[in-house]
């Protein structure tokens, strides 16, 4: 199972802070799905595409974690 975000270049994102959001997005995602891989760069658009998952409540479960995780910003500090 794979996540792909694609963060909007045009946010201005630095290196760091789209190394610590992968980081606490990792930890969250192995907490549910241990063997996913994580996987967060910017791009001309902000997309997320969650590879391998079958069942629509595994993706609701994973689309409420990376809201939570990115409306949370304990992370940055």
């Amino acid at each position: 199972m794979r996540i792909e975000i694609m963060l909007d270049k045009n946010q201005k994102l630095s290196q760091s802070i789209l190394s610590a959001f992968q980081d606490e997005v990792s930890k969250r995602v192995h907490a549910l799905f241990p063997e996913t891989i994580v996987r967060v760069r910017q791009g001309s658009y902000t997309s997320i595409e969650m590879l391998g998952f079958k069942l629509d409540d595994d993706k609701r479960r994973l689309n409420d974690l990376l809201q939570n995780v990115w409306e949370d910003d304990s992370w940055l500090h």
